[in-house]
């Protein structure tokens, strides 16, 4: 393939000194070669500084080794630091198939009205024999995904792959949030139609520590309502308060599954 256009990685980590190297691996072999990666340690009280810089010195990758400043600035810091025509993010306890990139890529080239690609993913338990426990979404949307977005995340966080024209003219991550990702996608969908790879080629690390099982569900469902309500203009009232009322159902009352709320689109 073609491999004329710059695509910037960008592994923000943290206490994952278990993971990092798996992580970083993924990128360096990726079928698509020019690629720049960017590994920034955000503060971390482990030994994944160490590990990500003499990972950097045997490959040459950036390494930035800074301060706790938290997930949205850190992002942000590193890709306004990127020289890509694409960004796409890993987390540092996850892993890439070795053709996401490339097939992202051919993706949006094919789909000139998208600057915005994701693929599914795999869900698998931090064990010896790494269970495959889901691929999600099971029927991952594409086009004009606005409306559908706004009513729940169904994008992985780690498979999403967009242009830096896209990044720049959204005014990248809202760091005034924790929750930064569904933020991040809502606003990309008001802004371009999404593309999307039809196999799962991002691999979720399923672990205690993960972040929405360790945070208080009450706090999770503030966060939510703090984008629900940053991006009411982006939505008819009706669907805005259809989804702040699942949201704060789901979140308050622990219920088993979201499946039921397709009926709503």
């Amino acid at each position: 393939m073609d491999c004329k256009e710059l695509v910037s990685v960008i592994i923000p980590c943290y206490n994952h000194e278990k993971y990092i190297s798996q992580a970083v691996d993924s990128v360096l072999n990726q079928s698509y070669k020019n690629i720049e990666l960017i590994v920034v340690d955000d503060g971390s009280k482990d030994e994944s500084p160490h590990i990500i810089e003499a990972l950097s010195i045997k490959h040459g990758f950036t390494f930035i080794n800074q301060e706790n400043i938290g997930i949205c600035k850190t992002l942000n810091k590193a890709i306004r630091r990127s020289k890509g025509e694409y960004v796409a993010i890993l987390a540092s306890d996850d892993y890439w198939h070795l053709e996401k990139v490339e097939k992202q890529v051919k993706c949006l080239k094919q789909n000139p009205n998208s600057q915005f690609s994701f693929t599914q993913a795999i869900e698998f338990d931090d064990s010896n024999n790494a269970r495959h426990i889901r691929v999600f979404p099971a029927k991952p949307l594409s086009g004009k995904v606005l409306n559908k977005v706004f009513l729940r995340q169904h994008v992985p966080a780690g498979s999403i792959l967009f242009s830096r024209k896209l990044y720049d003219k959204i005014a990248g991550f809202d760091e005034n949030l924790k929750e930064e990702d569904w933020d991040f996608v809502i606003r990309c969908a008001s802004e371009t139609e999404f593309s999307v790879v039809k196999e799962p080629l991002f691999y979720y690390r399923s672990h205690s520590a993960n972040i929405m099982k360790t945070r208080n569900r009450s706090e999770i469902f503030r966060q939510k309502a703090l984008i629900l309500s940053k991006n009411y203009h982006l939505v008819r009232p009706l669907r805005w308060l259809v989804a702040i009322l699942i949201h704060f159902v789901y979140d308050n009352y622990a219920l088993p599954t979201l499946s039921w709320l397709r009926k709503f689109y």
